[in-house]
């Protein structure tokens, strides 16, 4: 059963969500998003004392660096952050990643990649790449890379790892999505059977929006747009986390399911009964849905695994 915390977090984002304006064309999309950090803006998550934060840039793309004063190991996760590739950034993010800094025990590159409509398909994906590329040429070895990433950062991850294949680069030691879009044709089944029970997103005709703005007239099948379509052959080992009720479950059991088919074997899948959309990201403070704790300490025990 899910916990009173989550439950009353659900009725919080329900009613905020419920608020934002129609997205009837890509001029609404800033408007829409400008106020999604409100919830979680305070930046109470930059005063951890076991952590540095710093910004800099990687050529031209800005990139925020937890560094974990507490580990004298290279151990370091490469974080690519949800927000239908149209939003979102460290004010959102920034509980979470300093939470995953902690449990982990790792050090965090975030990058704040480029954003559709103003930078479409494939701005984000240049961006992934050029981060993972400075973290091998910083003289971090492969095996101690782990990437991740939420909702579209889920998409994004299975897209850089696809890159990684094309260019030869060697793998990461793992990677976990959270409640990963995958499929942005929106075919997925429990769009329609489970819309009205996630809060957090509701595939209504301004997904089609958001869809359009990040393709750019790229056909949404393409596997870096939709990797459940892509080649998934030779990934580094996965855990995919999902909750049950997200409208876009589907998009998590058909990347399972594609990647057994690539004859991946080392596959982890965590279904998180009664919890909603990326409810990882309230981690932190008096409030903190327990869950989310839950599921970050099974993601530091599966980069544990395999980063010694």
């Amino acid at each position: 059963m899910a916990s009173l915390r989550s439950k009353f977090w659900a009725r919080v984002i329900s009613k905020e969500i419920g608020k934002a304006p129609e997205i009837k064309d890509t001029s609404d999309i800033r408007k829409d998003f400008s106020g999604d950090s409100r919830i979680l803006r305070a930046n109470y998550w930059k005063k951890d004392k076991e952590i540095d934060y710093s910004n800099f840039n990687i050529e031209d793309l800005p990139v925020l660096k937890l560094e974990n004063k507490k580990i004298k190991s290279n151990k370091t996760l490469l974080y690519l952050h949800g927000g239908g590739y149209v939003a979102c950034g460290p004010e959102t993010h920034g509980p979470l990643i300093t939470q995953l800094s902690l449990m982990a025990k790792t050090h965090v590159l975030f990058p704040i990649y480029r954003l559709a409509p103003e930078h479409p398909f494939p701005a984000a994906i240049e961006d992934a790449v050029t981060s993972y590329k400075y973290l091998l040429d910083q003289g971090i070895e492969p095996r101690e890379i782990f990437v991740a990433g939420d909702s579209a950062g889920g998409g994004l991850t299975m897209a850089l790892l696809q890159k990684i294949k094309e260019e030869n680069l060697p793998n990461p030691a793992c990677a976990i999505v959270i409640s990963p879009w995958t499929d942005l044709t929106l075919s997925g089944k429990s769009i329609i059977d489970r819309k009205e029970r996630d809060p957090m997103i509701k595939m209504d005709p301004g997904s089609n929006v958001i869809v359009e703005a990040y393709c750019g007239g790229e056909d949404p099948k393409n596997p870096l747009i939709s990797p459940i379509f892509a080649d998934l052959e030779g990934m580094p080992p996965i855990q995919i986390q999902v909750a049950s009720e997200e409208s876009i479950f589907d998009d998590s059991t058909r990347l399972r399911d594609r990647l057994k088919a690539c004859n991946n074997e080392e596959i982890d899948f965590i279904e998180w009964e009664g919890l909603f959309h990326v409810f990882q990201a309230f981690c932190s403070g008096w409030l903190g849905i327990p869950e989310a704790k839950k599921s970050i300490r099974e993601m530091a025990k599966y980069s544990d695994r395999y980063i010694i």
